[in-house]
């Protein structure tokens, strides 16, 4: 295959994914992946991130023509990247791509591209995990929210399996934080978990709302373990909700899973109070600000 320059590759990027035209598509993604590698390399960050632009904004056009493949490749050649960028230590150019990551998902599943969008929740669990101890309050917020961004629209879409795998994704996060009692990003991960429920249960997803619940349960223990007491409460809302909403929808499993572990927490009493309903208002407030801040629309 022939490798092309930037500029060229950029030009057939755009054009081969309006004219569908898959094998040049490919063409443009291996030349600027093969780039944007080397611009990282050399330690030259601006330029890798104008390049790992450029393969998000093909691969946003392809989601949105629905060519799968392209999409699919696009997303691992991201996590490449992410990779490299992440050896180098070169943090700009990796959140760069994490954010692609997400966005793709996100686009994948308003297209209804099943295997696209959770190749990018598995990618984007995968860089995660690059550094799980290490990303900034902020960072930890951005993954949850991509999360739950890839989550909601798969629900909107009628793909469980993705639902499933947002869910897992933002639960980890969740059990990471609160783990290091990190009580704010725990109760984020809580809130997203509870959007994402919710939404579940409209769509009539059992087994999506279960596993929602369960990720809550897990957050919730160890809230209680590491005395993070905010975090059990909103725990306790989220749970109490669910299995209100589980009921109303006729999700018989779901409705046990969250009636049991609900029973956890049972003889745990922590008063809400104006003062916690703005506490969670300004971490939700935190979340919109990071939202807009990668240019994610509600």
């Amino acid at each position: 295959m022939i490798t092309l320059n930037e500029a060229e590759a950029v030009e057939v990027s755009l054009s081969a994914v309006d004219e569908g035209d898959e094998s040049r598509a490919f063409q443009a993604l291996d030349s600027l992946t093969g780039i944007a590698a080397d611009f990282l390399s050399e330690n030259e960050e601006a330029d890798a991130e104008r390049v790992i632009l450029s393969i998000e904004s093909g691969a946003q056009a392809a989601a949105e023509r629905e060519m799968e493949l392209v999409t699919i490749n696009s997303i691992l050649s991201l996590g490449k990247l992410a990779r490299k960028a992440a050896d180098k230590g070169l943090e700009s150019a990796l959140d760069k791509t994490f954010i692609a990551t997400g966005k793709l998902g996100k686009t994948a599943a308003v297209h209804s591209l099943e295997a696209g969008s959770k190749v990018a929740a598995t990618t984007l669990m995968e860089i995660w995990n690059f550094f799980p101890e290490q990303w900034d309050q902020e960072k930890v917020i951005a993954f949850s929210l991509l999360f739950k961004e890839i989550g909601i629209s798969a629900a909107k879409h009628n793909m469980e399996d993705v639902v499933l795998s947002a869910v897992t994704g933002l639960g980890e996060i969740g059990k990471k934080v609160a783990a290091k009692n990190l009580e704010l990003e725990t109760v984020s991960s809580l809130l997203l978990l509870g959007e994402i429920g919710k939404i579940a249960a409209e769509s009539y997803f059992d087994e999506a709302l279960s596993s929602t619940a369960l990720s809550i349960e897990e957050i919730g223990k160890l809230s209680v373990k590491k005395k993070l007491n905010d975090a059990v409460l909103q725990c306790q809302w989220a749970l109490e909700t669910l299995r209100v909403q589980a009921e109303e929808k006729v999700l018989n499993n779901s409705s046990i899973v969250a009636e049991v572990a609900l029973d956890n927490f049972k003889n745990i009493n922590y008063t809400d109070s104006e003062e916690k309903v703005e506490k969670f208002q300004v971490i939700k407030n935190l979340q919109k600000k990071i939202q807009s801040n990668m240019g994610i629309q509600e």
